[in-house]
């Protein structure tokens, strides 16, 4: 189950960034800054790897100078929060310049996350919000529970225009800035293979 700290009333407190970064985060744990709160959460069970490491391998195979840090800190200059993706797509960079900083949310082209039992209302109700603030154009979650990806696109306002549920099985549309089509067709579920691969219970 997730824990919360939050402090202050409305948006985010900056000084929270001093805090999540001097946080000496529990081993197995992630920090995140969203809306004003610090969220701790604990690592999720091996599907929700084995389904990032997927989705990762076939946006490296349609572009390789993409860049798909995977639980790695993303930060906008425009806002306090500190939301740390299970994927997030960029374009390719090597400055150098950048080494000691986290990723740029207003370069990405994509974040991914996938649920887990101590994430999903974050996931599912904050972070559309938030990803959309931040003008992020695609934003997917998958949903190894329910058995099926939620694609938001069109940020506008702070807010996704267009939302659509595809089931595992079918195919994902990525509209530009991506521009490719994710095969869900080995996804597994909780309750029940995809593919060949053996059906796998959460224990988180």
């Amino acid at each position: 189950m997730a824990t919360r700290h939050q402090q202050g009333t409305q948006g985010c407190d900056r000084s929270l960034r001093e805090t999540i970064d001097e946080l000496d985060v529990p081993e197995g744990y992630k920090a995140e800054l969203i809306n004003g709160e610090i969220i701790l959460s604990p690592s999720p069970p091996r599907l929700h790897y084995l389904l990032i490491r997927a989705i990762e391998a076939q946006l490296r195979a349609h572009n390789d100078g993409w860049q798909c840090p995977t639980e790695q800190t993303i930060e906008h200059p425009r806002f306090a929060d500190l939301p740390q993706p299970d994927l997030t797509l960029l374009p390719f960079s090597d400055d150098p310049a950048q080494d000691d900083t986290w990723w740029p949310a207003d370069r990405a082209l994509l974040v991914v996350e996938v649920l887990s039992r101590s994430n999903s209302a974050n996931d599912t109700f904050a972070k559309p919000q938030l990803y959309a603030r931040f003008g992020i154009p695609l934003y997917l979650i998958v949903d190894p529970f329910g058995g099926q990806c939620t694609l938001y696109t069109k940020p506008v306002s702070g807010l996704y225009e267009d939302k659509s549920a595809i089931p595992f099985g079918a195919p994902v549309p990525l509209p530009d800035p991506v521009g490719c089509t994710l095969d869900t067709s080995s996804f597994r579920t909780f309750d029940r293979p995809r593919g060949r691969g053996p059906s796998t219970r959460p224990n988180d």
